[in-house]
């Protein structure tokens, strides 16, 4: 069971609470792929963060470029 707090649970509703009941089964490894159909890539967030920028720079770059 997961829930979602406050405001940023839905629609921006400050006193807003939310439960989701996920099923689970033997092995599985995550319940993302039953909830949105997505799958989930485990990574540290400075790992995202450098990829993210690496990614905006180049974006930069190739709007600089043209």
């Amino acid at each position: 069971m997961g829930a979602n707090l406050g405001a940023v649970a839905g629609a921006g509703v400050e006193d807003h609470v939310h439960l989701h009941v996920v099923p689970r089964w033997k092995g599985d490894t995550n319940f993302m792929p039953v909830l949105g159909d997505v799958r989930v890539l485990p990574q540290r967030l400075e790992d995202s963060w450098t990829d993210l920028r690496a990614a905006f720079e180049a974006l930069e770059e190739e709007d600089e470029e043209s």
